[in-house]
């Protein structure tokens, strides 16, 4: 079951110092980036018609030409699909001017750094908000990847409104939009298998064709249930309270005392809905289950002394914190 998961996420290292949790934490922050790389590089592969990959994501747009050759194409889309949202009164101006853009510029140069100015404009004018805009140095110096792209991610809900076909993590946003919006389902707990009540006799017609599978089965199967459990499960925990990871109802979790929307991102990536934002479930599990945040690391690396029980704070002796940073501001 491993194969179509998120790669595991190693647990934390034996701590001697800051600089060893630095380097763990970074590679970490990489790993929960793996999801959304992939499939913003999927849908820039299909609007672009270039291949990208989520190991190339930052170099193949660190010059800024293809941001700007993705406005372009999508200026395009706008205005083609703009007439009907027009008559339906949905639509608001779209800019339709060339963006300048330099394909030759090497990474890291002024040049970059302009195209890269040049496609934030033309995000501004078509109604990103600053909040999810990224500074140049960002891109050209690779500095905030995660901001690039959550940039990409909101120009792709503002494309969705124009019906051209948004990433994957935006298609799950919209079907959690519309199951939040309709009565919710009775719940439905894993459970042994029970008897199914009889089906009528099919009737004497021609086969139909095999109806296509929604992207909603596809990511709130069986497959998410199995991942699910595999996650929860790994490494298993021997609390007598062990933290609650229960299904409710089709794509619905109660996870510790929070109810969550889960979906399976490309049969491959198991994603938590938190807030405007995703998170893979491993990094969600890793900040709120008790007892992996005590297994990440220790001072030290000295082993946790609860690892057999439920955490309580009077079995924490003073050393056996995980010290990150401190910084206090005195009060005048």
């Amino acid at each position: 079951m491993c194969s179509f998961l998120s790669p595991k996420q190693p647990s934390g290292p034996g701590l001697t110092d800051m600089q060893q949790y630095q380097q763990w934490l970074a590679s970490r922050h990489e790993a929960s980036l793996l999801p959304m790389k992939e499939d913003l590089a999927l849908w820039l592969t299909n609007i672009l018609g270039l291949e990208i990959t989520a190991e190339s994501f930052m170099d193949s747009l660190d010059n800024g030409f293809l941001l700007c050759q993705l406005a372009e194409t999508l200026q395009k889309k706008f205005k083609q699909n703009d007439g009907e949202l027009l008559a339906c009164g949905n639509s608001k101006s779209i800019p339709c001017r060339r963006i300048p853009c330099r394909q030759s510029a090497p990474s890291g140069s002024f040049f970059a750094r302009d195209n890269t100015a040049n496609f934030l404009t033309w995000c501004r004018k078509v109604g990103v908000g600053e909040t999810c805009l990224f500074e140049s140095e960002d891109l050209v110096l690779h500095k905030q990847p995660r901001e690039v792209c959550l940039c990409l991610l909101e120009l792709g809900r503002i494309a969705s409104r124009y019906n051209v076909e948004p990433p994957g993590l935006i298609q799950l946003e919209k079907e959690i939009e519309q199951e939040e919006e309709s009565p919710p389902p009775p719940p439905s707990p894993v459970s042994p298998a029970q008897p199914a009540p009889p089906s009528p006799p099919p009737s004497p017609s021609p086969s139909p064709t095999p109806p296509k599978v929604s992207s909603c089965k596809k990511s709130t199967g069986k497959l998410l249930d199995e991942a699910v459990r595999h996650i929860a499960d790994d490494p298993p925990c021997r609390c007598p309270n062990k933290f609650c990871v229960e299904r409710q109802s089709q794509g619905r979790y109660r996870v510790g005392e929070k109810m969550l929307f889960i979906r399976m991102l490309h049969n491959r990536h198991v994603m938590v809905r938190v807030g405007g934002g995703w998170e893979t479930f491993e990094s969600y599990l890793l900040k709120h289950d008790p007892c992996r945040m005590l297994q990440v690391s220790r001072v030290e690396g000295k082993p946790s002394p609860i690892s057999s029980k439920s955490p309580n704070i009077k079995d924490l002796s003073p050393d056996s914190y995980l010290v990150v940073a401190a910084h206090y501001r005195s009060k005048k």
